[in-house]
Parts: C-alpha cells; sequence; structure tokens
C-alpha cells in the first residue's frame, strides 16, 4: 500500500471520528504509555509549571536534527494532551481546563512547524518514513481522547475542545500533505 493511499485511508477514517462521533476504543481508556510519555507529575495548574515548559524549551534548544527536533515536538504535544486529560479527570476549573486546551493547541502548532522543517530534508533524512507512521498512529489516539473529554465538560467547554479538534484534525492533515508530497 503506497504511503498516499495510507495518508488517504486514515484522513478519511479520522473525518468519520470527527463528524459521525465513533469512538474506535471507546471502551479502552487511552494512558500516557499508549502515546509513549510519562504519567505527568506537573500539571498547568501548578505554580513550578513554568519550569517544565523551560525544560521544553531548552530541550528543543539542543535538538539540532530537524527529524529528532519533530519527534521531541510531537512527544511535548502527547505530554500535554495528557496533561488536559488529567486537568479534566481532576474536575479542575473550567479557566484551566482552557488554560490547557490552549497549552495542547500551541503544542500542536510546535509540531506542525517542526514538520515544516523536515519537509525540506525528507529527501535525504530516511528516518521521515518512520517518524510518519508513529506520527499517524498517535495522532489517531489524539483525536480518541479528545473525543472522550468532550463528554467529561462543561458546554462552553465542549465546545472549545471540539475547535481543539478540529484545529489539529486540519493541522495534521496539513502536516501529513507537506511530508507526503515531499517524499514523493
Amino acid at each position: 500500500m503506497t504511503n498516499k493511499i495510507k495518508l488517504l485511508t486514515l484522513l478519511t477514517g479520522l473525518a468519520l471520528l470527527g463528524v459521525t462521533g465513533l469512538v474506535l476504543a471507546e471502551e479502552e481508556n487511552i494512558q500516557a504509555q499508549d502515546l509513549e510519555v510519562s504519567e505527568p507529575n506537573i500539571l498547568s495548574d501548578n505554580p513550578l509549571y513554568f519550569l517544565k515548559n523551560l525544560g521544553r524549551q531548552i530541550q528543543g534548544l539542543f535538538t539540532f536534527d530537524p527529524v529528532a527536533k519533530a519527534k521531541l515536538k510531537a512527544k511535548f504535544a502527547n505530554e500535554k494532551l495528557i496533561e488536559l486529560k488529567k486537568l479534566i479527570e481532576a474536575k479542575k476549573s473550567q479557566k484551566i481546563i482552557e488554560k490547557g486546551i490552549d497549552n495542547y493547541q500551541r503544542g500542536v502548532e510546535e509540531v506542525k512547524a517542526a514538520a515544516v522543517k523536515i519537509k525540506e530534508k525528507a529527501e535525504e533524512n530516511t528516518q521521515v518514513g518512520s517518524f510518519l507512521d508513529k506520527f499517524v498512529r498517535q495522532q489517531t489516539l489524539h483525536q480518541q481522547i479528545l473525543q472522550k473529554l468532550e463528554t467529561q465538560v462543561p458546554t462552553s467547554t465542549f465546545e472549545k475542545i471540539q475547535e481543539a479538534r478540529e484545529r489539529h484534525l486540519e493541522r495534521f492533515g496539513e502536516v501529513m500533505n507537506k511530508l507526503e508530497a515531499n517524499k514523493e
């Protein structure tokens, strides 16, 4: 199966998830290890959270390979999604949850920016294909988590999560299109 067919199949599946509200693993509670990250100890409502973000920024500064940087940014987005999940499960205030949603959306934007840089080096780097496969699997899990979180929050927060899901799908599609176009 070519990468273009894989991409088309995945995007169709994700669109179905978003439009029909189907969850492939609704009974399954997706955990941090499913996204290859650890359970967060410090959430965005903690006064020391800025140190966590500072550590992430420093890691990013010292990661020079474009594919490694994209993997790192994807890992950070995964962590931020799990942090958001924990905030909702802990029934934090709407303001704190919305801050977590914004934090996650910034993470997704950073992945997109890093993927654009991969696109420029895709022909030279053989790791792009493995990153792409892992990225696809994890983005499907992101959609499942976001969909499940929508059922656990008030209406106004639901709308913000729904907007995050839609933006996530857009960004994911853009990243995939850019990477696939360059790989071919």
